[in-house]
């Protein structure tokens, strides 16, 4: 009688049933490891396009203005990065330099003081019109950690983690 190699039916059924009972329990932890992976992916983006802003605003010697996409306090909806060609008070003309879409997942993404009331603009000389505070967090603080990305007069920002309140 030959030696069997391999595997019977019923042997991959119950491997297979196993495996699913793994992943199945498995997914559900890993949505959570990603999730919280997402404030270290949004950070750097927001970061990116204040150096943008910063950048182009010294080359096109034009004062640009990052606006929420919300047109309140919610940057989580995304921003505009413009430059201010005709800086008319009442009708200034815009040209959009890049769009940031909504952030992934459900950050809480937001500023006390920069709205569309209060311009986020740079000035050709690199400085900010503004100073203040963005804060940047999940939802209901899971993870017990808060980016706070402080922007300076320089133009340049400032990052810090604190936990939540």
């Amino acid at each position: 009688m030959k030696k069997q190699t391999g595997m019977t039916l019923i042997e991959l059924l119950i491997s297979t049933i196993i495996l699913v009972t793994m992943v199945s329990v498995a997914v559900p932890s890993m949505k959570s490891f990603f999730d919280r992976g997402n404030l270290s992916v949004i950070g750097p983006i927001f970061e990116k396009s204040v150096k943008l802003a910063r950048t182009e605003a010294i080359q096109r010697s034009q004062t640009i203005r990052i606006t929420p996409k919300s047109g309140n306090s919610d940057w989580s909806q995304g921003w505009d990065i413009e430059a201010i060609v005709d800086p008319d008070p009442i009708n200034p003309v815009l040209v959009q330099i890049r769009s940031i879409d909504a952030l992934p997942g459900t950050p809480v993404f937001s500023s006390a003081v920069f709205d569309n009331n209060n311009r986020f603009e740079i000035f050709p000389n690199g400085q900010a019109s503004l100073v203040g505070n963005f804060i940047l967090h999940r939802q209901d603080c899971e993870g017990g950690k808060t980016h706070v990305y402080s922007l300076l007069l320089s133009g340049l920002l400032s990052r810090n983690e604190v936990s939540c309140p």
